[in-house]
Order: C-alpha cells, then structure tokens, then sequence
C-alpha cells in the first residue's frame, strides 16, 4: 500500500517537474533567441525541453499501460513490455538530458550564490544521481519484463505511440505559455527560469 501510494506520488511530481521544465524552456529559450545566445547556454535550454518530452512520456506510459489493463483492453504481457521500454528507452534519455540540466544549474548556483540557485543545483545533482543508480540496478529487471509474446509487444507500443502524442501536446502547450510570457519581456535582463531535473 505504502509502495504504490509512494509510486503515485513520484509520478504525480514528475509530471508536475516535466510541465514546468517545458514552460521554462519556453520562457528561457525565447529569450535566447532575443539575446542571439549560442553556445552551452543554449544547448542546456533545449536540453530542458527533451526532458520534459520525455519525462512525460515515461508518466504517460505508465499511467495509460495500468488504466489500459484495469480496464482489460491489454495483458499482463503488453504492461509488462510497456513498463520496460519505458524504462530502458525515456529512463536513459531522461538521464541524458538530466545531465545537461544539472550541469546548467551547478554554473548558475556558482555564478548566483543564491539560496534558491544553490538548493536548485543540490536537487538536480540528486535526483540525476538517483535516476542512473536505479538505471543501472534496475537495467536487468527491465530487460526481463520485455521477454512477453510478439503480441503484447505490438499493443506496448500503441501505448507508448499514444503517450508520445499526448505528452507532445501538452508540454507544447506549457512551452508556449512559456514563450508567450517571454515575448512580453522587452529586454532580456530578467532572470531565465530553469529546469530541474526528474
């Protein structure tokens, strides 16, 4: 009880985390282009908008792999092969672009010395942290879970096919919130809003 309250949670956060990494690209990277900013600075800021795409497909495709079960529309199988290209697959990429995005909030933190810069950078070095330690401990049990029939295959990734477009929609609508907030900056001196690592 207490395990699945716990894994509720941590997938209600990180789909809280992704919405507000893709409205931060949106409100960082339109600011970018105002400035005519290249280099590492905007490279991090991209990386910001990858990690909300695919920390919310890795929530999406959980959330609709057990709503597509209890409902009995898929098998165990097909969860089971959804749950480890999931992993496997968005959890690497999450941890690629997590490091860019860590790497970004450690420069500010130096570069600031703020509180909120400080504790931003200390968050993100945990949680990319914890997401390569469960990589690489879970590696083997998420290959087992993709061992299911050719079947339950295929309809794993309708799912994720289905939570591809579902989370390209709305982390483009929390992007353009962003950059439609950053349009109605007339300078580029305002403090760019950045993204935190799941």
């Amino acid at each position: 009880m207490i395990g699945s309250l716990l894994a509720i949670l941590l997938l209600i956060l990180n789909f809280g985390i992704s919405i507000w990494n893709a409205y931060s690209s949106g409100y960082n990277i339109t600011l970018l282009r105002k400035a005519n900013a290249h280099g590492f600075t905007k490279a991090a800021a991209y990386s910001g908008l990858g990690l909300a795409f695919v920390g919310m497909t890795y929530v999406l495709v959980i959330v609709l792999a057990f709503i597509a079960y209890s409902a009995g529309y898929v098998s165990a199988d097909t969860v089971n092969y959804a749950l480890g290209f999931d992993f496997l697959v968005f959890g690497l990429m999450i941890i690629g672009f997590g490091i860019m995005v860590t790497i970004q909030s450690i420069m500010i933190a130096i570069h600031r010395k703020s509180i909120w810069s400080i504790l931003g950078a200390v968050w993100n070095v945990f949680a990319i942290a914890f997401d390569i330690y469960t990589y690489a401990t879970s590696f083997e049990e998420a290959t087992q879970l993709m061992q299911g029939n050719r079947e339950g295959r295929g309809n794993a990734l309708v799912l994720v096919i289905i939570a591809l477009l579902i989370a390209f929609f709305i982390v483009r609508t929390a992007y353009g919130l962003g950059a439609k907030k950053a349009e109605g900056i007339s300078t580029v001196t305002p403090q760019p809003k950045y993204p935190s690592a799941n």
